[in-house]
């Protein structure tokens, strides 16, 4: 009797990330610099093709390897994660995810759905200050008018290319920059990226989270993103 054919490696590791027999698969390197390593992985599962993205960051950059698989737990808002990896610190190698492909989705241009994302993802971790804080998230301290507004995740990079059209509505990509502070830092800088006045999205934010919005708070929050 001949040896069974093993998978390669590649295909192996497809198969097991996502639970299911899958063929032809092929790695395209799109991105090796200094900063982040993206591969584009091409498969075929049931008959459909599909891609996947391995991304591998440097250690001292690794939050978001920590933080975005819990946040695919909790809410569909951020991209879906299949696999993650942390080496040991003895080990030269980047801590990377494998993850849903939207690199190719176009920019979300309702942001008044963009801040309602933002605000989906705070409340699924409304609970989860210690467990982000272990997870390495920093804490920004809120000061001035924005020292009663409670401590929520912060995207830290809302705007651009992070806020994205899904089938399923405003996903929030890119978290290595998130923090634990004052949601509306987050919303100014989008009405910044966006070239917009910020107060109409901040009122909205205020109605969705039920903080009272001031003008002291709105321009302490402008001035930390200028």
């Amino acid at each position: 009797m001949g040896e069974e054919r093993s998978a390669d490696p590649l295909t192996a590791f497809i198969s097991r990330s996502l639970r299911a027999e899958v063929s032809d698969v092929r790695e395209e390197i799109l991105q090796d610099t200094t900063d982040a390593e993206l591969d584009r992985v091409h498969f075929t599962q049931d008959g459909a093709a599909r891609t996947l993205i391995v991304k591998r960051v440097p250690p001292h950059a690794s939050l978001e390897v920590k933080l975005l698989p819990h946040l695919a737990r909790k809410t569909d808002r951020v991209p879906a994660v299949f696999a993650r990896g942390i080496p040991p610190v003895t080990v030269p190698a980047w801590p990377w995810l494998l993850i849903e492909d939207l690199l190719d989705a176009p920019a979300a241009t309702d942001l008044a759905e963009i801040v309602r994302a933002k605000v989906a993802v705070e409340r699924a971790v409304a609970a989860d200050g210690p467990a982000l804080v272990a997870l390495g998230v920093p804490r920004i301290a809120r000061r001035g008018a924005l020292a009663a507004w409670p401590e929520v995740l912060v995207h830290g990079a809302l705007g651009g290319r992070n806020a994205v059209s899904a089938d399923r509505g405003v996903v929030l990509a890119e978290w290595r920059q998130a923090s634990l502070g004052a949601g509306l830092v987050d919303v100014a800088r989008l009405a910044r990226d966006r070239q917009v006045p910020a107060g109409g999205l901040a009122e909205l934010y205020a109605r969705e989270t039920g903080v009272a919005l001031s003008a002291e708070a709105l321009g302490a929050a402008e001035e930390l993103v200028s």
